[in-house]
């Protein structure tokens, strides 16, 4: 029987997933993460783990690996992972952006977009062959309305008190006993030595401030469903897609916030003629069932 492996490997982890044509899981692996741009020689490792024990569950059955990966289908370290990896393997792999394997995932092979926001950002979307992106920039660039944008947000909200020497709000206080931090060396510490995911995970604690009822909180949240939806926006707009838009929305910040995912339907619904909104939790790495049959239908390039 055939099976595909369907591989996400996004900023925090590296899930693959062994399955049929129905999409039935047949295995998982789970490893670190998988963004080569913050640590090439990490994301390699973890990845090679991920492949090795699908590789292993399918022995001779599978026909294609599918991987979604941060930047993934151009620039060297894509490359340079693709080429790694088909040492370990005989097996066509397809390398794509980690947002297209989701969108696939959830839209499949309608016209749409899909709007990620976790640790990152980015907006995806077809129209038939041609497809597009607004996002993606990365943390130095963009990533605006995702959970590190968040809290460098709120960051530098500390950082303007402490220059005013003004009472710090009880949002700063509690960012800063979160990272154990009393002083500007201590947050100029943990922003400068933590990983982009360890900064986006301040985003809970905005959330669960913005929950008491923190005005400045809510802004933060408001602010990243305005911003999102505005990539959103502009994407349906470029790929030419204004007649009742079908949304998909993934990422922890849309799927799990609902004072960010409120605000961005408000904001999108404003723009377009009934929206249609998609939230799932089922894993990006099944859309490279999707994928596949794309490519085998030659509706994917």
């Amino acid at each position: 029987m055939t099976r595909i492996i369907g591989i996400d490997a996004g900023g925090t982890k590296v899930q693959g997933l062994v399955m049929d044509r129905e999409k039935n899981i047949l295995f998982q692996s789970l490893s670190g993460h998988g963004n080569p741009s913050v640590s090439y020689e990490e994301a390699l490792q973890n990845l090679s783990s991920v492949v090795q024990q699908c590789l292993n569950h399918t022995r001779e059955a599978a026909t294609h690996i599918v991987i979604g990966m941060a930047g993934g289908g151009s620039g060297n370290l894509s490359q340079m992972i693709q080429s790694e990896l088909s040492r370990m393997t005989s097996l066509p792999i397809i390398l794509i952006n980690d947002a297209t394997l989701a969108y696939f995932s959830l839209i499949g092979n309608r016209n749409g977009v899909m709007t990620i926001a976790g640790t990152g950002s980015i907006c995806y979307g077809r129209n038939g062959k041609r497809e597009g992106t607004t996002g993606g920039w990365g943390h130095l660039l963009g990533d605006e309305g995702s959970a590190y944008h968040i809290a460098i947000e709120a960051s530098k909200r500390i950082v303007r008190e402490m220059d005013l020497a003004t009472p710090l709000s009880p949002l700063s206080r509690n960012i800063l006993n979160t990272i154990n931090a009393t002083d500007p060396q201590g947050l100029k510490g943990f922003i400068y030595s933590s990983s982009k995911g360890e900064i986006a995970r301040l985003a809970k604690v905005i959330h669960e401030e913005a929950q008491a009822g923190d005005d400045y909180s809510l802004h933060l949240l408001k602010r990243a469903g305005e911003l999102l939806a505005g990539q959103t926006i502009a994407l349906i707009e470029k790929l030419q897609l204004e007649s009742h838009p079908v949304i998909a929305l993934k990422g922890s910040v849309l799927e799990h916030n609902p004072v960010v995912q409120s605000i961005f339907k408000e904001t999108v619904s404003k723009r377009f003629n009934e929206p249609t909104f998609i939230t799932d939790s089922i894993s990006p790495a099944t859309g490279a069932v999707d994928i596949i049959e794309a490519i085998q239908l030659g509706r994917y390039v």
